[in-house]
């Protein structure tokens, strides 16, 4: 019986090593240089290196810098990487058509396969593809237009004044202070009152829910990275939706997931309105946004822009998961870059 057990493990295992391998030597074929793959992880050990994917890609930007291109190793599957900057602008303005999807859809089915609050990743705009990315765009797009982003500037005037209270304390008392982490309070701030619709109290309280599990977000352990890893394998992802497993961030996801909820629903119940993120992603979803906006010749540009011109071609292609979806990836992409 122990030898049976013995043989189908071995047998996995071959079956693993060839499905994640047999690609190594395709970046060698074309004669395109490249940074070698070792199973099981392919050109970078993220597992126990304790680096992000995204440093180890870049140490190997620097190693290639003198390359237009490389290409590299994901577990099995073949990447190539861009270091020409004019190559760079061709696909991603000139000959964009072509390389719409940041990612496959199937890739993206994986990496976010398991349960419903791993399904909110599945709708962020970095993940989607084809028509339904083009739907998404489309619908958010207009937000962020000047007559918009001056609306929201309020809510930006308020932080920006917790800022200059926090910075002349420290500077009478004479205390020395991170610029990193005041400014990282200031955009957590920013991005929790313009996209959530609320006061994470980066400045006033230091045991801010919102701040601890938006910094949750940023702190990834071996065990979320073998189980995105493992979901790549086939018939994984499977029992990943089967099971409704939900292994991104499934605490931290949930706390944001209800804030923004809760914040539609005030919202509509009350009637109010505060023109921040939340309202402007309402709007978009609204039965009756079918409704164009008109404005005469006389409206200025500032009121031009403050009317939404979007269109909905589908009357459940967006809903309240995709502002959830949308709402955290201007929170990852706003205070991880400036935070």
């Amino acid at each position: 019986m122990w030898l049976e057990i013995l043989l189908i493990l071995l047998s996995l295992f071959l079956a693993l090593y060839h499905l994640i391998t047999k690609q190594f030597g395709k970046w060698k074929t074309l004669g395109i240089p490249h940074a070698k793959g070792s199973f099981p992880f392919g050109s970078y050990n993220f597992f126990t290196s304790g680096k992000h994917l995204d440093e180890l890609s870049a140490e190997s930007h620097k190693n290639f810098a003198s390359e237009k291109y490389f290409g590299w190793f994901l577990l099995g599957r073949p990447v190539l990487a861009i270091n020409d900057v004019n190559l760079l602008k061709h696909i991603q303005v000139k000959d964009f058509d072509h390389f719409v999807d940041r990612q496959s859809q199937d890739d993206n089915e994986k990496q976010f396969a398991g349960g419903d609050l791993d399904q909110i990743w599945k709708l962020q705009l970095f993940g989607i593809t084809g028509d339904d990315w083009k739907e998404m765009r489309s619908a958010f797009t207009p937000i962020f237009t000047s007559g918009k982003m001056k609306g929201m500037l309020k809510f930006i005037k308020h932080v920006a004044g917790d800022l200059t209270k926090e910075i002349g304390l420290k500077a009478k008392n004479g205390e020395e202070f991170e610029l990193k982490e005041i400014f990282g309070k200031f955009s957590m701030d920013g991005i929790s009152s313009t996209a959530f619709g609320v006061n994470s109290e980066s400045f006033t309280n230091e045991n801010s829910k919102f701040v601890k599990n938006a910094s949750a977000m940023f702190k990834t352990s071996n065990l979320e990275l073998l189980l995105t890893a493992v979901k790549f394998i086939p018939g994984v992802p499977q029992v990943f939706n089967l099971l409704k497993v939900n292994n991104f961030k499934p605490k931290e996801t949930r706390f944001f997931r209800d804030i923004i909820l809760q914040t539609i629903r005030e919202r509509r119940n009350t009637k109010e309105r505060k023109n921040d993120l939340v309202d402007l992603m309402l709007d978009c979803i609204r039965d009756d946004s079918n409704v164009n906006n008109s404005a005469d010749e006389t409206t200025d540009q500032y009121e031009k822009d403050m009317q939404l011109s979007y269109k909905k071609k589908s009357k459940h292609s967006l809903d309240e998961l995709s502002i959830v979806a949308t709402a955290l990836v201007l929170l990852i992409a706003g205070y991880d870059t400036t935070g």
